[in-house]
């Protein structure tokens, strides 16, 4: 047990490994705290692209082959920023790479328990060479508070990371995983975790039908695959920061997903939409603000042709 998923990226991050390479594979785009942690670090992360449909295995294979990797990090269910899942065939391929090349793979499966489809396993499924490492959370759908979260281990790996875990916390909050042992035990957690699946995917389905209705073909919403994020590209003359300044003075919250890029790679012109705390009503209300706030930014861009900004951080 860890203080929250994020408190094991940091621990895997920072401890050797036993294949004694040292990079770190990134997906691009990426969840931004991983990122931030890797700089932190001082580790050199490599990025292979991730579309909404998925990655280049060919690709993914010359990085493993060529390249010194520790592992390769990804979140192949409801990824962030895009929400999208991997297949099977790549969930598969993944792990058959890992053991041929000695590659470790952490998977960041934080949503697992928003799935809806019984058949979708994770990657450590397939491994059977003891080169995956999961990660799941408690912290999305239930007790945010108490940041709690797992990670399963290859044997091998247990020993370092009780060394490197005892350095950090000591231990995790016994209090904390005495009330979700509670919430296991006593079926509540379950019978949430189902109660939001079903709210969460409407909420999702309020957000493609909201975007439909009021964004034009310059605008793109990712096929997200359910979970609680979707990435929505813009058109090249609207700014992705401009306008999340201006959307967030209208108490409208969205997140540029410039953060979720390594410095070295081209950064795609878009925002991360998340539905976990917006009803339908509030995400119909945003997306047209959205449209709104963007009409305005490209109107005032044609009569400012200095280029200025309109608007500044706050």
């Amino acid at each position: 047990m860890v203080s929250g998923a994020q408190q094991a990226l940091h621990l895997l991050a920072s401890m050797p490994f036993p294949n004694g390479k040292s990079a770190v594979l990134v997906e691009q785009p990426c969840y931004a705290g991983m990122l931030k942690l890797l700089n932190l670090l001082g580790i050199t992360a490599i990025g292979i692209a991730r579309t909404e449909f998925g990655l280049d295995l060919d690709e993914l294979e010359r990085h493993f082959r060529n390249n010194s990797i520790k592992f390769f990090y990804t979140v192949p269910r409801f990824h962030n920023p895009l929400g999208t899942s991997l297949s099977r065939q790549e969930k598969e391929a993944i792990a058959a790479m890992a053991e041929k090349y000695d590659v470790y793979i952490v998977e960041d499966d934080y949503l697992a328990d928003l799935e809806t489809d019984g058949r979708s396993d994770p990657i450590c499924s397939y491994d059977r060479s003891g080169r995956v490492i999961y990660l799941r959370s408690f912290s999305k759908i239930m007790l945010p508070g108490l940041r709690l979260g797992a990670a399963v281990l290859p044997e091998a790996f247990i020993h370092s990371f009780r060394m490197y875990k005892s350095s950090s916390d000591l231990s995790t909050s016994a209090l904390s995983q005495a009330a979700l042992e509670i919430h296991l035990g006593s079926g509540l957690f379950q019978r949430h975790a189902a109660i939001m699946r079903e709210r969460y995917g409407v909420r999702m389905k309020a957000l493609q039908e909201a975007c439909g209705r009021y964004l034009n073909e310059g605008f793109r919403l990712s096929r997200s695959a359910g979970g609680i994020f979707a990435r929505l590209e813009l058109p090249d003359h609207l700014g992705a920061e401009e306008l999340a300044a201006a959307l967030f003075q209208k108490d409208v919250h969205v997140f540029p997903t410039a953060p979720c890029y390594l410095p070295s790679v081209e950064i795609a012109n878009g925002l991360r939409l998340s539905i976990i705390r917006a009803n339908e009503q509030e995400i119909g209300d945003g997306i047209r603000m959205l449209r709104e706030t963007a009409d305005e930014l490209m109107s005032r861009s044609r009569t400012n042709p200095s280029g200025r900004s309109a608007i500044t951080w706050i």
